[in-house]
């Protein structure tokens, strides 16, 4: 046996999907968050200032990302110790990594992955340089990252099922798209009225098509209201909290992607398995969202790093690798592919790279001889 399972089962011989946490879950999720703690300590220790806090000292804090950034920047501006500052930052994203690697163990297992294969999934996520600099540096792209890793999984059960219900849960997940970036809002009504197309009555019944739709997209409609107008009832300034958005739409330029999708190619080369797998709409999401965001980045006022597209086709990849069951060949190409994403983000840091960041990475902490 590989350390991928040995074959894949037929619909009769599929193990029931797990519901327990199982203990190494636990495990690897305290390691994991544990792990990065230590890390983007270790970052702090050596002088380097996030992103995120240069950003907070210079008043730019409210001028680009989503509300989820905005919401814990604004928590993190009544700290006054810039130190501290830090640290919050940097804890809460080792938390959240933490738990999402130990739920993409879960489901990895629960999908058939014996546990070798699984761990060099999460090692390969965990040792990538553009997910280590999210987690050390300027964790804004956390959310955007976070609404990728369940959507790509609705997406599959809308493939399987085609229902309303799968309809639905898709649109409970929109919202993630509107709060995680500006530039991922314009994603929302194409998601919307694909989730919407997957329903037979849907495309059969102008009618059905517009009540799919609209209980599809209301959940987004309402999270947007809600925010708005809570944060007028906070009087807090409603421009402010909207500027992000309206300052990445006010200014659209055409811009040379080449550079960006070098950086895609060279740092995401996972990106193969699914176009040998792109019978499926889930496989050809993880081609075409990261291509959108290439695009976006070069047309749209953003300050998006030009690693996150890569890390999001990345993180995308690995999400869908536990929602699929793909035979053993595509399986041992998938981990192959990972971790040479993971290798090339450390030896071809041409299209991207921060030296600062690096040097304090790769330092030996303060006190070793």
């Amino acid at each position: 046996m590989s350390i991928v399972d040995g074959s894949v089962p037929t619909a009769a011989s599929r193990p029931r999907t797990e519901r327990s946490v199982r203990p190494a879950t636990l495990i690897i999720g305290a390691i994991a968050v544990t792990g990065m703690t230590l890390v983007a300590l270790h970052v702090i220790n050596q002088g380097y200032v996030r992103v995120d806090v240069e950003q907070l000292r210079n008043g730019e804090a409210w001028r680009s990302g989503g509300w989820l950034s905005q919401i814990v920047l604004r928590f993190v501006s009544r700290i006054n110790d810039g130190q501290l500052q830090q640290l919050v930052l940097s804890l809460v994203a080792a938390a959240a990594s933490g738990v999402l690697l130990a739920a993409l163990y879960h489901r990895l297992r629960a999908n058939g992955w014996i546990m070798l294969g699984a761990l060099v999934v999460l090692c390969a996520l965990a040792l990538h340089a553009g997910g280590l600099y999210v987690l050390t540096a300027n964790s804004r792209a956390i959310p955007l990252l976070l609404a990728v890793a369940v959507l790509i999984p609705a997406i599959r059960a809308i493939e399987e099922t085609g229902d309303v219900q799968a309809a639905i849960s898709m649109g409970l997940l929109l919202p993630l798209l509107l709060l995680a970036s500006p530039l991922t809002t314009p994603l929302v009504l194409p998601f919307a009225i694909g989730a919407t197309l997957a329903d037979r009555d849907a495309r059969r019944d102008p009618r059905a098509f517009i009540a799919v739709l609209l209980v599809t997209i209301l959940p987004t409609v309402i999270v947007a209201v809600g925010i708005v107008g809570f944060v007028a009832q906070a009087r807090l300034d409603v421009a402010e909290a909207l500027l992000p958005y309206i300052r990445a739409f006010s200014d659209m330029h055409l811009g040379d992607p080449t550079d960006s999708l070098l950086g895609l190619v060279v740092y995401a080369p996972v990106m193969l398995v699914p176009v040998l797998y792109c019978h499926v709409v889930s496989a050809l999401a993880i081609v075409v969202l990261p291509l959108y965001l290439v695009m976006a980045r070069e047309t749209l006022t953003n300050t998006m790093s030009a690693i996150i597209p890569p890390l999001v086709a990345t993180v995308a990849f690995a999400s869908w690798l536990a929602v699929v069951r793909l035979p053993r060949e595509l399986r041992l190409i998938s981990l192959a592919m990972l971790v040479l994403s993971a290798v090339a983000t450390w030896t071809l840091p041409g299209v991207w790279g921060d030296p600062e960041w690096r040097a304090a990475l790769l330092s030996l902490p303060i006190g070793t001889p």
